[in-house]
């Protein structure tokens, strides 16, 4: 297997730079790109090559992932030294980053006029997800792409899935985050009726988390406290985490009640909450 595809890797943050020591150890050649050239060494270090560009680094390579914030997408796929400049006809771009529905379209469409194929592969599970290879993958594209890519993909994901067309990556990342949102709210009502109630806040959760109210985000709460002795959880909230979602129920005439509480709840704490389990 490793033999046969070359990967290229985009975007060395926590994420990213996870991903591909992972991929690099499991025995794929690679080649590495980064802004910050500090990213690059621990890599190279352990056999990577560096890049100086884009296109240089999709010349290459078989396959070539990104991990970048969503506005850069678009300036390492088709700007200047970008990997379409590379004309490449054999590469497959995988973009692992959190983008619009409309722009892993209208991307995928202009590098398939330049004869590379696109899966727009948004992931969830966090830093510590891309460390274990336990990533959750939403997958669009061709499904020809995504078979070919399908064993790289396995290396740092634990669910990889197809969902069709280019976009549906992206439109499943969105509705997944609105659940997580909502599944957070549940967490934070919770906690407040426990404590009002006089229960003790560390085993209330201990004991939900065993029950149907388990969820990934509760586990997470329940591992800070108990095994790594934290007496404050936050919550990681974005606007966009049910933005996003509730934007697209409106352009498809849909009304979510529920997306549309915790998106209020959230907004009214602007976005901040901490359950302090010393108080």
């Amino acid at each position: 297997m490793p033999d046969l595809e070359r990967v290229g890797f985009i975007g060395l943050g926590n994420m990213g730079g996870a991903i591909a020591l992972r991929l690099l150890r499991a025995g794929y050649p690679m080649a590495v790109l980064d802004l910050d050239e500090n990213k690059m060494r621990p890599l190279v270090a352990e056999g990577a090559t560096a890049a100086s560009s884009p296109r240089e680094l999709a010349e290459r390579s078989t396959i070539v992932i990104a991990s970048l914030q969503s506005g850069a997408v678009e300036e390492v796929a088709c700007g200047k030294d970008g990997i379409i400049e590379s004309k490449n006809k054999h590469l497959a771009f995988v973009d692992l980053s959190s983008t619009t529905p409309e722009l892993a379209v209208g991307l995928s469409n202009t590098l398939r006029e330049g004869g590379i194929e696109m899966l727009d592969a948004p992931v969830s599970g966090a830093d510590i997800g891309a460390t274990n290879g336990n990533l959750t993958i939403f997958v669009g594209g061709s499904y020809a792409a995504y078979q070919r890519c399908l064993p790289v993909l396995q290396q740092i994901g634990r669910t990889v899935t197809y969902l069709g067309q280019n976009g549906n990556g992206q439109i499943a990342k969105r509705i997944n985050q609105m659940m997580q949102a909502m599944s957070e709210l549940a967490i934070y009502e919770g906690m407040q009726l426990a404590k009002k109630t006089g229960l003790d806040l560390k085993m209330f959760a201990r004991a939900v988390s065993g029950g149907c109210a388990q969820s990934w985000r509760l586990d997470e709460l329940v591992d800070d406290v108990f095994n790594k002795g934290e007496k404050k959880y936050k919550l990681k909230l974005r606007r966009g985490r049910t933005g996003n979602a509730l934007a697209m129920a409106k352009a498809a005439g849909l009304t979510l009640p529920g997306g549309e509480a915790a998106h209020k709840v959230f907004s009214d704490q602007n976005w901040q909450i901490v359950i302090d389990f010393e108080e």
